[in-house]
């Protein structure tokens, strides 16, 4: 008898409702982008993320009566972002060239952890060219001054989760506005970063076209656009992330730098960049 109460005393109540499982987001990267790509990571719903992003136009190779590229003039970008929720996010940002105005919503729909964990997410958007050269009888608002993106964001973490790795397959629709028909670019961007510690790491970005429109962007330019080649380190503080870095594209906004650089990627064309991001 005294068994069996103390049976009936150590048992758990079948009707005791049992903690619930808190599925935690899988998180490959520390921000919601890299120096110029989007990464899969979304903010928290409720949430805000600003960005300040530089491009100068010297060259490094410049010298030093262009302070070794660090004289102006500059491509800036700011954006803003807000959680809709943990797998909605909305940005809107403004570049100085043409005053590229865009506006893109990020959703995150798949996500898997483990030994080799994977996220994808999805970016779609469209951008305003409002700033429209003296030589070019356009309106501010004209259809034409629209552009269009869509992205696929994959990302995956290898080597004990120090090696962050994204592809991001893009697709412009109108990327040559000047163009007397409508042109488009389907690129493939591609990212590494490598974590030297929980604070620093270094990072490659390569953004190679694979079809499409590759040309100039502004009446008067001449020549063809190139691949994009960016290369530098990060720094992560918990809640603000640093990147710096030398590029071949001074190009900011998404329908802008998915066309291509100025120039190819050889060192007397690298310019310096810097991008600040902030998680509120």
């Amino acid at each position: 008898m005294l068994a069996l109460a103390a049976s009936e005393t150590h048992a758990q109540p079948s009707w005791e409702a049992s903690e619930p499982t808190i599925q935690l987001p899988v998180e490959l990267f520390s921000a919601v982008q890299m120096a110029n790509l989007p990464t899969t990571q979304t903010l928290g719903q409720g949430d805000f993320f600003y960005e300040i992003s530089h491009r100068f136009h010297p060259t490094i190779d410049d010298g030093y009566d262009a302070n070794f590229g660090l004289d102006g003039p500059v491509s800036m970008r700011t954006a803003l972002s807000y959680g809709l929720s943990d797998q909605l996010m909305v940005s809107i940002g403004r570049s100085n060239v043409l005053d590229n105005l865009d506006v893109v919503a990020k959703w995150r729909f798949f996500e898997r952890d483990g030994q080799w964990p994977i996220a994808l997410a999805l970016t779609a958007g469209v951008a305003l060219n409002s700033d429209m050269p003296a030589i070019v009888d356009r309106g501010a608002t004209d259809a034409d001054n629209l552009q269009w993106i869509v992205q696929l964001v994959a990302n995956t973490m290898v080597l004990d989760g120090r090696l962050g790795v994204g592809l991001v397959p893009s697709y412009v629709h109108n990327s040559a506005i000047f163009a007397v028909e409508r042109q488009h670019t389907v690129t493939l961007g591609t990212y590494a970063r490598y974590e030297l510690n929980p604070m620093w790491g270094v990072f490659v970005e390569y953004s190679p076209a694979l079809e499409g429109y590759q040309g100039i962007l502004l009446p008067g330019e001449t020549g063809r656009s190139h691949d994009s080649l960016s290369f530098g380190s990060s720094l992560s503080t918990g809640g603000h992330d640093f990147f710096l870095f030398v590029t071949n594209n001074t190009r900011l906004n998404a329908t802008q730098y998915l066309v291509g650089a100025p120039t190819d990627a050889a060192p007397d064309n690298w310019h310096l960049g810097f991008g600040i991001t902030r998680h509120l």
